[in-house]
């Protein structure tokens, strides 16, 4: 049975909302003693998907690049277009601007109070066609974000 259910939304799918997916599930799985594999079992379920995205698209090489360097493997991503029933199913919404926001709620008007975006101080820039440095500042820039609202959810039990 899930008790959590989060969901990252970028445009595409492929950089940053993996990226953030990616980083949740490797955080959510060390506090649950778990490895990554086996997170739905104990009952955390992490997804992302892209406001403007038909879906299947691999991550990008850059962004399995830079989740290499920091210990986090996305190389088997695919795109996922956001679907009312995803947005329906998450418990928190992150979003990676205040534009992915909006589109969540054009989706789904009533999903606004668990609908944020991920850094309540500015948006995470696209680093989409940057050089792999870029993809790994904006995979920190993720994770601090990422730390700071699942520890509104479990407080100190996850770890960044």
């Amino acid at each position: 049975m899930i008790e959590y259910s989060v969901l990252f939304v970028c445009t595409g799918n492929t950089c940053r909302s993996p990226m953030a997916e990616g980083l949740a599930k490797q955080m959510l799985a060390e506090m649950k003693s778990v490895p990554v594999e086996q997170l739905e079992e104990a009952g955390i379920r992490v997804r992302s998907a892209g406001v403007m995205t038909g879906g299947g698209s691999p991550a990008s090489g850059q962004a399995v690049e830079a989740m290499q360097q920091v210990g986090v493997d996305i190389n088997g991503h695919a795109s996922s277009a956001l679907t009312e029933d995803l947005i329906q199913d998450a418990d928190a919404i992150y979003t990676m601007t205040d534009s992915h926001r909006q589109a969540v709620l054009m989706h789904s008007p009533s999903a606004a109070e668990k609908t944020k975006r991920l850094d309540p101080a500015g948006d995470i820039i696209d680093p989409f066609g940057a050089p792999v440095e870029v993809y790994v500042q904006t995979a920190e820039m993720i994770r601090d974000a990422l730390a700071r609202r699942l520890a509104e959810r479990f407080g100190d039990k996850v770890k960044p």
